[in-house]
């Protein structure tokens, strides 16, 4: 009889630590998928910061392109009106010529201020991209570390009943936390 009581007691105790530990188990599983879950919204608003950074880059390199032809043709127009000033100045084409060299002044001059108001702090997007960018993989690298390559998620992989409980649905199924490798 008190053979029967002690192997009922060692038994109970021993289903008792098997459902604590199950539970801290499915604990573990629940927190890594909020957190694979919160990784997955960081890494789309990424994705959106780079489409973001690479649209400014583009724009700006568009600027500087505009800026460029301005420049060329000021250039050929200054050609021109040296000539003009040495043969006809009262002609239609001398007059044409000094209006589009006053023209494209002022529009080198408003690119260069269009350039100039959009360029304060020079390349924020593309930093602010690589910063997130960083901090992300760095989290994400921790997030790998603790809920995929940790001795608690491959017992969480391991326990049948843990496992059933965190990963009962299919979107779970397909998580980091919810596969082996």
């Amino acid at each position: 009889m008190p053979i029967i009581k002690s192997s009922l007691l060692i038994l109970s105790l021993a289903m008792a630590s098997n459902l604590t530990y199950s539970s801290s188990l499915v604990e573990f599983g629940k927190k890594c998928l909020v957190k694979e879950d919160r990784l997955n919204k960081a890494q789309n608003r990424l994705e959106a910061l780079s489409l973001r950074a690479e649209r400014k880059q583009r724009r700006s390199n568009r600027s500087i392109d505009r800026l460029d032809r301005y420049q060329a043709e000021k250039e050929l127009l200054e050609i021109d009106m040296a000539e003009c000033s040495e043969t006809t100045p009262n002609s239609a084409f001398c007059h044409q010529v000094r209006l589009r060299f006053h023209e494209i002044a002022y529009l080198i001059q408003s690119a260069k201020t269009d350039s100039v108001g959009s360029g304060w702090g020079g390349n924020d997007a593309i930093t602010d991209y690589e910063i997130t960018k960083d901090n992300f993989n760095r989290r994400y690298d921790d997030f790998l570390a603790l809920c995929r390559d940790s001795n608690a998620h491959y017992a969480l992989i391991q326990t049948p009943e843990a496992y059933a409980e965190v990963c009962s649905s299919e979107a779970a199924k397909q998580s980091v936390t919810c596969t082996l490798f």
